[in-house]
């Protein structure tokens, strides 16, 4: 015959077992502060990641991918608590979900067209784009990359886009974009001059024209508003960081 726990000793060992229990995954526990942001942005978080865990001792879990796919990611309860977007709609869904305690425009970037240096000679402007038979063009995916998003829009106002949309090679974010370029998988592609700027196996061939698309903010959100995450937020905003952003290419918001 099995002998029973009275039920005092069950509700005492209960008690100890949870008190055993991990707290769980959220980002208020004590692992770090989650940071989600566009990959156009690694480069110069990257120096910031490391600058801010001197300065403070405290971790940075950073998680880099398109805007579209960090915001759906962040609405479907993914653990953050700050998130840099390259997408100011990016940010107005995240706020839509109820998902956002406060948000600025930090930085501005510009569109340019870039090619690989055997095509490069063949274009000068984006008008030649139609003219260059290109083989392929590099863009963002237009639903979840900003960078497609804003290509989609400037080759849409200049009236490209029906003729060129044979030729479009999608990339999952604006580095893959970058890299089919400079792996010759694609003639030419569109992507931030930030980004641009980081490669010596690319030529700039031209920014987008004036007004072709919206302007590029790159606004940064306070997802989770505990104490960690609103310092390093308000942090990001310093002269300090903004000085960073500034030496990789990016411009502060205006």
């Amino acid at each position: 015959m099995k002998r029973q726990l009275p039920t005092c000793a069950c509700a005492l060992l209960f008690m100890i077992l949870a008190g055993c229990t991990p707290s769980g995954t959220s980002p208020e526990a004590d692992d770090g502060i989650h940071v989600m942001a566009a990959a156009s942005l690694t480069d110069a978080l990257t120096k910031l990641e490391s600058m801010y865990e001197e300065q403070t001792g405290e971790t940075l879990v950073m998680n880099y991918g398109s805007s579209g796919k960090l915001r759906q990611q962040i609405n479907e309860g993914a653990p953050a608590d700050v998130f840099l977007s390259a997408s100011v709609a990016d940010m107005e869904q995240v706020a839509n979900a109820d998902n956002l305690v406060d948000s600025v425009n930090l930085l501005e970037n510009k569109l340019v067209l870039v090619a690989a240096p055997e095509v490069a000679d063949s274009l000068s402007e984006w008008d030649d784009l139609t003219s260059a038979q290109l083989r392929s063009l590099a863009i963002g995916q237009t639903e979840t990359v900003p960078a497609g998003q804003y290509a989609k829009q400037s080759l849409e106002t200049l009236g490209m886009w029906d003729q060129l949309e044979e030729s479009f090679i999608f990339g999952s974010d604006v580095r893959q974009v970058l890299t089919y370029v400079e792996t010759g998988n694609a003639d030419a592609g569109l992507v931030y001059q930030t980004d641009a700027e980081t490669s010596d196996q690319v030529t700039i061939v031209a920014e987008a024209p004036e007004h072709s698309h919206e302007p590029i903010y790159y606004p940064v959100g306070l997802i989770n508003d505990n104490e960690k995450a609103r310092h390093f937020y308000e942090w990001l905003q310093t002269d300090e960081a903004l000085a960073v952003f500034e030496d990789f290419g990016f411009l502060g918001a205006s």
